[in-house]
């Protein structure tokens, strides 16, 4: 008979017993040959026993939270445990394995390209700066009254504080996923949403500014809110967290459910005044020193010059 793997999933990282004598008793009292800490793990409760023929059998002994295998809730009765099958005891998962299945493909710690750059600490603080100088040139061109440097440099803080904030959410998620701290990968894909969504909301402006029309920006930026989020952080989850598709995506949707939401009640609100009367006139209003639409400045003589003629008699009065 080929070697039996009792594997215990875990949070991260999953415990092995090599199955060699029997039987073999599994709870939470401390004489058992494996012991479990779940506390909805019975204190004694199931017991694996080897036949002549080398096949294995199951005895549930919980009368509490109960066993199943393969999916099916077991009885008091002794049953053939089949190999591969899935174990359920209270809320704990096993998997009963032959010693000779195939294991997944190992995870690098060290990339090549693209992702070795972001998990790089000096190309995490390289990435950091440009979202600040990015964070502080678009607070500049997006005020039209002088302020003083501390205004920029604030409002550069305030972002760089949540940014920061949401780079160590992403560490935590990691070490949970995978018991590994991943900062300088973090602070990377942080700073790229912070640096992707300046350049989706200046692409998106600039068009609404040529279209004279807010649904470009209003476009790009449901674009980025629901849709280059997700990706991003989908893709961090996979490369960084190790999972698996599916679960990168639940998670992915997860963190960015914030602003995804936002987005419902921005797009529902969109609604609502759509069918109210406005005040508000429903062409672009964004000022630009940029602005194509407009005819040039005229300087102070020439459009006295301009006025003096077109309007004689009133200037005389």
């Amino acid at each position: 008979m080929a070697k039996v793997i009792l594997e215990v999933q875990t949070r991260g990282l999953n415990q092995y017993h090599r199955l060699e004598q029997f039987p073999v008793t599994i709870g939470r009292a401390l004489d058992n040959d494996i012991i479990l800490s779940d506390p909805a793990v019975s204190a004694h409760h199931l017991q694996l026993e080897q036949g002549e023929d080398g096949a294995l059998f199951l005895q549930n002994l919980s009368s509490e939270n109960g066993t199943s295998m393969n999916g099916h809730p077991l009885g008091q009765q002794r049953v053939q445990l089949p190999i591969p099958s899935r174990l359920l005891l209270g809320g704990r998962k096993l998997n009963l394995l032959s010693a000779d299945a195939p294991v997944a493909e190992t995870n690098l710690l060290k990339f090549s390209g693209f992702f070795s750059i972001i998990s790089n600490p000096v190309w995490a603080a390289i990435l950091l700066i440009l979202t600040a100088a990015t964070l502080f040139l678009e607070k500049y061109l997006t005020t039209f009254i002088d302020k003083g440097a501390w205004f920029y440099v604030s409002d550069v803080l305030l972002n760089l504080s949540v940014l920061l904030a949401f780079a160590l959410i992403l560490s935590v998620v990691t070490w949970l996923a995978s018991h590994r701290w991943a900062i300088a990968s973090a602070v990377s894909m942080a700073s790229l949403l912070a640096i992707t969504k300046s350049l989706i909301g200046l692409v998106g402006e600039t068009l609404s500014y040529l279209v004279t029309s807010d649904a470009p920006s209003s476009a790009s930026a449901t674009l980025y809110n629901t849709v280059l989020v997700v990706v991003l952080l989908y893709l961090y989850q996979r490369w960084a967290s190790y999972l698996r598709p599916l679960p990168a995506v639940g998670l992915a949707l997860l963190l960015s459910s914030p602003l995804i939401i936002l987005e419902g009640i921005n797009w529902l609100d969109q609604i609502t005044v759509d069918n109210e009367f406005s005040s508000e006139p429903a062409y672009n209003q964004t000022l630009s020193s940029f602005n194509l639409h407009a005819a040039p400045t005229l300087p102070l003589d020439d459009y006295m010059q301009a006025i003096t003629k077109d309007l004689p008699s009133q200037l005389e009065e």
